[in-house]
């Protein structure tokens, strides 16, 4: 699991690190509804480490597994094993994000048993001081509006508030947070989470902003803008600290929603595809490679080029203590004694893990001198014991 954990931690920084930077630019061009389905590279991000490799025609001379000896893992465990820490840690990190969620949760309900309710429609409405507008239920929608609503609003702003609210829960945004807030609760460790968070959260204002005025006239507009700028007056605290309901933000993201009114663009789904597309090409390229299939046994076995005098790496006791399993591989091509020379890493997984000591292992491999000025390509695995043969 730490394993996993590791790699999908890599990736969902990777593009919420992107998502961020060209947050501005793809706002500009793409408009709020594409933008905020590019989110959804973030899930599938979990997946990349599942993927298989791509075909590659390159001969590779293959290593068997280099294993961590039972009475290794010994000498790591009574140096100290982190594994077991390192998870607990974990688990309590993640323990503490969803009880969070589940206590913003409930204080909202015990805070509305003694709240008037009523229908519109089929939208069930309560009504409290300072308080909302929100939207927030799972199997049925409820919205939250302050006591002075009809006071505040116009009877036209009202009605685009709950249209508003109404477009959150046709669109799956309340059942969306959900995920994303478990997705949080697992990655909780990584600051890049939070930030992803917060800005996943705004985008879907944005998008719902998007949404409810598409094709409407600039009157319109001016009188959404008024509903945004006399709902910030009632933000309460019960639908700020309750995560799993969008709630009217602070100054700076009211700001940008009121800046992007007039620039709604529709929903483009070649976005979306297009970097789908990109993202799993470029995992699967960097998965471990299937150049060495028994297909081509038989071909490996008449090119191997096998050394007289050959060095194991040593498994890094850090990664053998996490349980980081991988491989990295070599090229480098031999001098007239048949010394390595040049030695450099044309791939790993994960990066930069067992980099040093392959390198420096392969580095004192020897071979016969009527082999010299051959280019080799070795891959050494590094796997635990236990998850040999599996």
């Amino acid at each position: 699991m730490i394993n996993w954990l590791w790699q999908s931690t890599l990736w969902l920084s990777t593009f919420s690190v992107i998502l961020l930077l060209s947050h501005p630019i793809l706002l500009r061009y793409l408009g709020a509804r594409a933008t905020y389905s590019l989110w959804l590279l973030l899930p599938c991000a979990l997946l990349l480490p599942l993927l298989p490799s791509l075909p590659s025609n390159r001969s590779t001379l293959v290593m068997q597994q280099l294993l961590i000896s039972p009475e290794t893992l010994s000498n790591i465990a009574g140096k100290g094993n982190t594994i077991f820490p390192i998870l607990v840690m974990w688990l309590v990190g993640f323990c503490c994000v969803v009880a969070w969620c589940l206590f913003s949760y409930m204080a909202l309900i015990r805070q509305l048993q003694s709240a008037h309710s009523f229908k519109i429609g089929k939208l069930r409405c309560y009504r409290q001081h300072n308080t909302g507008p929100a939207i927030f239920g799972f199997l049925r929608p409820s919205v939250l509006i302050p006591s002075d609503f009809k006071q505040r609003f116009t009877k036209k702003e009202r009605h685009l508030i709950l249209q508003h609210e109404r477009a959150h829960w046709q669109a799956g945004d309340l059942h969306i947070n959900l995920f994303a807030l478990l997705l949080l609760a697992v990655f909780w460790y990584s600051p890049m989470s939070w930030l992803a968070y917060r800005r996943f959260r705004a985008d879907q204002e944005l998008a719902c902003d998007a949404r409810v005025l598409q094709h409407q006239t600039p009157t319109v507009l001016v009188c959404y803008a008024n509903a945004l700028l006399a709902a910030m007056q009632s933000v309460s605290s019960a639908a700020q600290t309750n995560l799993l309901s969008p709630h009217y933000g602070a100054t700076k993201h009211m700001t940008e929603r009121l800046n992007n009114l007039t620039r709604q663009k529709g929903l483009h789904k070649q976005p979306l595809i297009l970097s789908l597309s990109i993202m799993i090409l470029l995992a699967m390229s960097l998965q471990p490679s299937t150049a060495t299939q028994t297909a081509n046994s038989a071909t490996l076995t008449e090119e191997m080029v096998t050394p007289i005098v050959r060095i194991a790496p040593r498994y890094p006791a850090s990664a053998a203590q996490q349980g980081i399993t991988g491989w990295v591989q070599l090229g480098y091509t031999l001098d007239s004694n048949g010394m390595v020379e040049q030695p450099k890493v044309l791939a790993a997984h994960p990066e930069g893990v067992f980099n040093e000591e392959a390198l420096r292992a392969v580095s004192k491999w020897r071979y016969s001198p009527e082999h010299a000025g051959k280019s080799i390509t070795v891959e050494l695995k590094f796997a635990l014991d236990n998850t040999t043969n599996k």
